[in-house]
């Protein structure tokens, strides 16, 4: 099991023209929200952050997770505009940080930075073939792009399992992989989005209560929103439950560490919205008023869903076995 081959598939995760619309075209509203560091993926935070200081924690967790410090060679999956890179390389002293990413705007704004020892390509992880192996890799966000909304469980798994073994694959012996990514609650997609918060913790005991009048039309609302989302700002993505990503790596990947962090995604959440808000005017001359209208909309719904507890920030560390 630990030595499977990859296995080629027609499908690749989400569309490059689905990419362009969320990473490029949104884009440039985002940029006006994410700070200095253009990070777009949830911080890691502790009393007295700022957004930009719960980033910088962020990209440190994953780079120490993954044991960079002084590595020869590191992959980052969906590096964005390239921050990870930058700092794996001027903070944790990797010699080639490699990124890739489906964006064309962000692979040029970050090669238009000129760093030394990182390399960006603009290409889908799919197609990576790296030309010796790597130390570690990082993938920050980026499971969310491996399934479409319209598989059935198993085939979703099936997608999460092709990544898996692709950085198997791409890994020295014992490398690591540290992974962050949008989960969906425990109990599966479907009742993440329809039962009541109180009905949400797995681990509830008791006879669950009949959903009244209120709670059928909070899910028929919570499917709406999620419709809208997965539409107007993060077309042909789907998030993955902890127990699927744990499947889709067994025998591949030891599990070093698995925490679920949703106030994480809280802060984070909290903080675009408001810098959402301050620049909607300047927003829609760049995107249209419309587009600006969705992302706001989305971010109210991620900051319900996260606080009542429909999905969370997973953190997860593995060991090639």
């Amino acid at each position: 099991m630990g030595h499977e081959s990859k296995k080629r598939s027609a499908y690749k995760g989400t569309s490059s023209k689905a990419i362009l619309h969320q990473y490029d075209f949104l884009g440039d509203f985002y940029r006006l929200t994410l700070g200095p560091e253009l990070v777009f993926s949830y911080g890691m935070w502790e009393e007295g952050d700022t957004l930009d200081s719960a980033q910088i924690r962020k990209l440190d967790y994953h780079a120490e997770a993954a044991h960079t410090d002084g590595a020869d060679h590191v992959l980052d999956i969906g590096c964005g505009y390239g921050s990870l890179l930058h700092r794996l390389v001027k903070n944790h002293h990797v010699k080639h940080a490699v990124g890739i990413t489906m964006s064309p705007g962000q692979a040029a704004w970050a090669r238009d930075q000129h760093w030394p020892g990182c390399e960006v390509r603009a290409e889908n992880w799919f197609d990576h073939e790296p030309d010796r192996p790597y130390d570690a890799i990082i993938a920050i966000e980026v499971m969310e792009h491996c399934a479409g909304n319209t598989m059935w469980r198993a085939k979703r798994v099936a997608r999460y399992r092709e990544f898996f073994q692709h950085c198997h694959s791409w890994l020295r012996p014992a490398g690591r992989l540290s992974v962050q990514v949008n989960a969906w609650n425990e109990r599966g997609w479907l009742a993440s989005l329809v039962l009541p918060p109180q009905q949400l913790d797995p681990h509830r005991s008791g006879v669950r209560e009949r959903l009244g009048l209120k709670d059928i039309l909070g899910g028929i609302k919570n499917v709406r929103e999620g419709l809208h989302a997965s539409r107007k700002v993060y077309p042909e993505c789907f998030l993955p439950t902890l127990d699927e990503l744990i499947e889709a790596s067994r025998g591949l990947f030891s599990i070093v560490e698995a925490r679920s962090d949703p106030d994480d995604g809280v802060a984070t959440v909290r903080s675009w919205l408001e810098r959402a808000e301050a620049n909607h005017v300047r927003g829609a001359e760049l995107i249209g008023e419309s587009a600006v209208s969705d992302i706001i909309r989305e971010q109210k719904t991620a900051l319900r869903f996260l606080r009542e507890g429909r999905f969370t920030v997973v953190r997860m560390v593995f060991e090639k076995v």
